[in-house]
């Protein structure tokens, strides 16, 4: 009998594995009430084994279908991070182009309000200090553009400075807060006559040469009056404040709050017809009384 289970152990355990799922299929497929003993005997049995066998099969295509959702994830959530990126990039270029097409509106709001035949854009692209002190910024139009000492140099707020220097490609412009620039201007409210001298500070100027019975007070805005051989008429320098008026004396003291803070100026505009003298003599380069 052992010689006969040796020789055909194979055959037999391939009977078995064969009948037993058939087994298990009959067994399962009859109603509880038609189970023999030898179903219940084979239910029994295999109740455990399924039960353990579906558990792992359920742990793992869960566990299957969480990797691959979690790598989906991932995958989105990248894309999602990039493109957020994208976004944020051009919402930047957005805005300052946004803010770069304002300042060149204002820029040209303001030179069409002055008496300005002709202008040439430029921008900022450097800043320079003298040794002898004098504040400069440096624009990249030149003389091959047109450009000549004194020509005016206007931003959006108003008056940036003039023409100091200029190469073939670019261009120094003497700052109007600068403690060699002088400005004749009126108030525009009375227009009444003055000069704003820079202090070499770019948030204060001096009111010079305000007569002291003229109605100026705090808070009028000085514009450029026309009368100093340099400016056109009409451009905002700025505006009054810190005034004093003295019981005896011929002139009014004050300060000034420029209108153009040259830390910020990028886009201007050069009057290249409002200089009458390009050449400006040493009375015109900083000229001591109003006009």
């Amino acid at each position: 009998m052992l010689s006969l289970l040796r020789r055909y152990r194979e055959l037999i355990l391939v009977a078995v594995l064969l009948l037993f799922p058939l087994a298990v299929f009959f067994a399962n497929a009859k109603k509880p009430s038609q189970h023999s003993r030898v179903d219940r005997a084979v239910l029994s049995l295999t109740a455990p084994l399924e039960k353990g066998v579906g558990a792992v099969v359920v742990g793992l295509l869960e566990a299957w279908d969480g990797y691959v959702a979690l790598r989906g994830s991932h995958r989105r959530a990248a894309g999602l991070l990039k493109e957020n990126q994208g976004l944020q990039l051009q919402l930047q270029q957005l805005h300052h182009e946004a803010t770069e097409n304002d300042r060149l509106r204002k820029l040209l709001a303001i030179a069409e309000a002055a008496p300005v035949r002709s202008y040439t854009g430029a921008r900022v692209i450097g800043v320079r200090a003298e040794p002898s002190g004098l504040q400069l910024v440096t624009i990249d139009k030149g003389s091959d553009d047109g450009l000549s000492r004194g020509m005016p140099v206007i931003t959006g707020q108003g008056v940036l400075g003039r023409i100091h220097s200029t190469g073939g490609g670019s261009a120094d412009v003497l700052l109007a807060i600068d403690r060699n620039s002088s400005i004749a201007v009126r108030v525009e409210r009375t227009r009444a006559r003055a000069n704003v001298r820079g202090l070499g500070n770019p948030s204060r100027a001096r009111l010079d040469h305000a007569v002291r019975s003229e109605d100026v007070i705090e808070g009028d805005l000085l514009v450029t009056s026309g009368t100093d051989a340099i400016f056109p008429a009409g451009l905002p320098v700025g505006r009054v404040t810190q005034l004093q008026r003295a019981a005896h004396g011929l002139f009014l003291e004050g300060s000034v709050i420029p209108m153009v803070d040259p830390t910020r100026a990028e886009e201007v505009l050069v009057i290249t017809s409002g200089a009458r003298d390009r050449d400006l003599p040493p009375s015109a380069q900083a000229p001591g009384k109003p006009r």
